[in-house]
C-alpha cells in the first residue's frame, strides 16, 4: 500500500513523498516534485510486488555469489547424501566471484570462468599441508582440469542458482542456462587381461584384507565407495548375498558371491564385531573407513601394472560379464549401470562375438557335427 506526504523543503519548494510497503517486500520510497509523478510510480511499484518482479530484482541486486554459496552450504548440502564434490568446488567460485552481486552474474562472466577452469594449473597436494605428500624441498605437481572435471564446477554453481531463483528468489533466472557444457571424452574403459589379473591378485594376496577388498570389487563390480559403505547387517554369508544400501545412483543394489569371494568373505567375517551396524572393512579408528588406497598402489606397482587404477576393477568385471554374454538388462541389475554407459561393455565384447558366429556358421556348413542334446533341447 502506498501512502504520500506533501512536504516543504528548505528552500521553499514542495516534493511528494511516498512509500511503497507491502508484506514479503522491502519498503521502497522516492521523492517527486509532483502528486501525480508520485502517485504513478506508486502504482509502478505495487504492481511489480503483486507480480514478484520487484522482490527478485531487489534481491538479486542486494545479494552476491558469497552469500548464495554461504546459505546454499548451510541449508542445501547437508540434505545430499554425499556433498562432497560441492564443498569441494564451491569454495572456487566464492574465491573467483564472491563479491559480484547475483545480478550482474552473466552468462559471459560464466564462459570466461569455464576458460579459466580450463587452462590453469592447479595442485593436488600442497607441500605447506601438515599432512602432506609433496617431499621435502620439491614442488607439488601441477595438473590441468579434464572437460569432465570442468563440467562439473559449473553444474554445482548452477545449481546454487537453481535454488537461489525457485527457493530463496534471490534471482529471476539461471545465468548458466546461456552457457554451453564442453564436450567430454568417453571415458577410458581400462580392463586387466588373464597375465595381468593373476599378477595382480598374487601382489594383494599378502594382505588378506585388501585381498578380499579387491576380490570382491572384481567379482561383483562394485565401487570402492559401495564397499566402505558396506555394514554386517547388509551381508548374508549362508546365502552369498551382499546389499548395497547407498549406491550412486541411490538405488540399492544386490550382488551375488560365489568361490574364493564368498571364501574370502567368510573368512574375514571370523574377526568381526558383534555389532552389525559396523563397516565391513573398518578402518584404524572407530569411525573411520579402511584405507585401502595406499595398499592397492603398492600392489599394482609390485605387479607391474601400468595406468591401473581400483576404478578400473569395475571395468574389468563389467567386460568380463559382457564377454561371458550378460546381456544389457543382467549388467544394469549387476552393476547399477545406465543403457549409455553399458553399451561400450558390450562393444568391447564384439571379437568373442566374432568367434561365435565363426562357430555357428561352420555348425550350418557341416564342418561342426551337432550337439544331438543341444538340438533335442531347442527342439
Amino acid at each position: 500500500m502506498a501512502s504520500i506526504r506533501q512536504r516543504q523543503k528548505a528552500d521553499g519548494s514542495t516534493v511528494f513523498h511516498v512509500q511503497v510497503r507491502q508484506a514479503g517486500f522491502p519498503a521502497r520510497s522516492a521523492s517527486f516534485p509532483t502528486r501525480r509523478m508520485a502517485e504513478r510510480w506508486a502504482k509502478t511499484i505495487e504492481a511489480q510486488m503483486i507480480e514478484g518482479r520487484h522482490f527478485r530484482h531487489s534481491e538479486s541486486r542486494r545479494r552476491t555469489v558469497a552469500e548464495a554459496i554461504d546459505r546454499y552450504v548451510a541449508e542445501e548440502i547437508p540434505k545430499k547424501r554425499d556433498g562432497s564434490m560441492h564443498r569441494v568446488r564451491l569454495p572456487w567460485w566464492k574465491k573467483q566471484i564472491g563479491n559480484v552481486k547475483l545480478a550482474d552474474v552473466t552468462p559471459a562472466l560464466l564462459a570466461e570462468m569455464r576458460e579459466k577452469l580450463k587452462a590453469e594449473p592447479y595442485v593436488r597436494a600442497k607441500s605447506s599441508s601438515k599432512r602432506t605428500t609433496v617431499p621435502a624441498g620439491q614442488k607439488a605437481t601441477e595438473y590441468r582440469r579434464a572437460d569432465g572435471t570442468v563440467n562439473r564446477f559449473l553444474a554445482v554453481l548452477s545449481h546454487v542458482f537453481t535454488i537461489a531463483r525457485k527457493e530463496w528468489h534471490w534471482a529471476e533466472h539461471n545465468p548458466f542456462d546461456g552457457v554451453s557444457k564442453l564436450r567430454e571424452s568417453r571415458g577410458r574403459v581400462r580392463c586387466l587381461d588373464a597375465k595381468e589379473r593373476a599378477a595382480l591378485l598374487l601382489e594383494t594376496s599378502k594382505d588378506p584384507t585388501l585381498h578380499t577388498f579387491v576380490m570382491l570389487a572384481l567379482t561383483t563390480a562394485c565401487r570402492a565407495g559401495e564397499l566402505l559403505k558396506l555394514t554386517w547387517r547388509d551381508v548374508d554369508l549362508k546365502e552369498g548375498r551382499l546389499l548395497f544400501q547407498q549406491t550412486k545412483n541411490d538405488e540399492p543394489r544386490t550382488a551375488w558371491l560365489h568361490g574364493d569371494a564368498l571364501r574370502m568373505l567368510t573368512e574375514h567375517a571370523k574377526v568381526r564385531p558383534i555389532d552389525t551396524a559396523r563397516r565391513v572393512f573398518q578402518g584404524a579408528s572407530e569411525k573411520g573407513a579402511y584405507d585401502y588406497a595406499t595398499a592397492f598402489k603398492e600392489a599394482v606397482i609390485a605387479a607391474s601394472l601400468r595406468d591401473f587404477r581400483f576404478h578400473d576393477l569395475r571395468h574389468s568385471a563389467a567386460t568380463y560379464l559382457a564377454q561371458g554374454g550378460a546381456t544389457e538388462a543382467q549388467l544394469r541389475a549387476i552393476g547399477g549401470w545406465k543403457s549409455g554407459v553399458v553399451r561400450k561393455y558390450v562393444h568391447l565384447a564384439a571379437a568373442d562375438a566374432k568367434a561365435a558366429l565363426q562357430r555357428l556358421s561352420d555348425k550350418i556348413d557341416g564342418k561342426n557335427p551337432p550337439d544331438d542334446a543341444a538340438e533335442a533341447e531347442i527342439s
